[in-house]
């Protein structure tokens, strides 16, 4: 029991400095200490220092001795090694879903695409940004691959990161990642159609569209 909570405080404390990170609150090149963060949770040590050493682990924090932590910029390398990971993972995945297209798997599709048609979403970024990404596991989740999806989602947590810096650093003239609706719209019709080839081409646009946003940033 003492194990199994212990675990939970460690990964609910990874997941809330993500979080932190991709909201602002911690900035790329900040640092922050181990006692701000013990604070902030209102956690004992054990957990927040294991969650602490697991994102130093994953690229997302760099330790300082005697100093701290600090946010990891992510590079424009490491936003086309991303683009080539989801490429070779979504395109494959989207064969075998669409083999067997399930009605319910493309109606979860089709909500998504109407929450990006809603007005007050356009206007929000964070909102038409997270929409992408849900749209984008959804899709692969139809495959029916839990190992494939697990891996996708981690790398898309990695684009939020890239996202965050460009937000927070241009937030006043980046364009909102609303113009991929229309894609969306379109990889759904080829898949209700079951266009292999068509449904491959729109999602390997989707996915380079993401990459030329986060490139667009001058400090990745």
């Amino acid at each position: 029991m003492i194990t199994s909570k212990k675990a939970t405080l460690k990964d609910h404390a990874y997941q809330q400095i993500i979080e932190m990170i991709c909201n602002g609150k911690i900035q790329t090149g900040e640092i922050v200490t181990e006692k701000q963060l013990i604070e902030h949770f209102g956690f004992s040590k054990s957990p927040v220092r294991e969650a602490l050493i697991q994102l130093c682990h994953d690229g997302v924090l760099h330790s300082i001795p005697r100093c701290g932590y600090q946010v990891i910029q992510i590079s424009a390398k490491d936003v086309r090694e991303l683009t080539e990971l989801r490429m070779d993972l979504e395109l494959a995945s989207l064969r075998r879903l669409i083999a067997n297209p399930t009605e319910a798997h493309l109606e979860q599709l089709r909500e998504l695409n109407r929450q990006r048609n809603r007005p007050a979403q356009e206007k929000d970024l964070w909102s038409a940004w997270d929409n992408n990404v849900q749209f984008h596991l959804c899709l692969l989740e139809g495959a029916g691959n839990a190992h494939a999806l697990d891996v996708l989602r981690r790398t898309l947590s990695t684009c939020t990161r890239a996202y965050a810096q460009l937000y927070f650093t241009r937030r006043d003239s980046i364009i909102s990642p609303r113009s991929t609706r229309h894609l969306h719209e379109l990889i759904v019709n080829a898949l209700e159609s079951r266009n292999l080839e068509t449904a491959q081409a729109l999602l390997r646009e989707d996915i380079l569209r993401m990459q030329t946003e986060l490139l667009s940033n001058d400090n990745v």
